[in-house]
């Protein structure tokens, strides 16, 4: 269970650190909100590690959310050649006309 959350919080850090560099380079606001929600992943795995916490599957699937299937699935579209940005503009963009109706 220890390797798990230590194997965890390495992949955490990695991914974390991906996107940091990613948002300097591309220099966009979208990446800012992105990088707080993997970090929110990554203190609730290092939380677990240090005061020897045991969360609930509902904490636990948040985690494995934020902290590594939303930025593998960020590097999956970027790698395609879509710009995760440009989807998340036009969602806003969509729900901002679905309200104004």
């Amino acid at each position: 269970m220890l390797i798990e959350k230590i194997v965890f919080t390495i992949l955490a850090i990695y991914l974390l650190i991906m996107t940091f560099f990613k948002f300097i380079k591309k220099m966009d606001k979208v990446y800012i909100s992105i990088l707080m929600v993997e970090l929110l992943g990554l203190i609730l795995g290092i939380l677990e590690i240090v005061f020897d916490f045991n969360f609930n599957i509902f904490m636990k699937i948040i985690k494995y959310l934020f902290s590594v299937a939303l930025p593998i699935a960020i590097i999956l579209i970027e790698r395609k050649g879509k710009n995760f940005s440009e989807y998340i503009y036009m969602l806003l963009a969509k729900f901002y006309d679905f309200t104004r109706k």
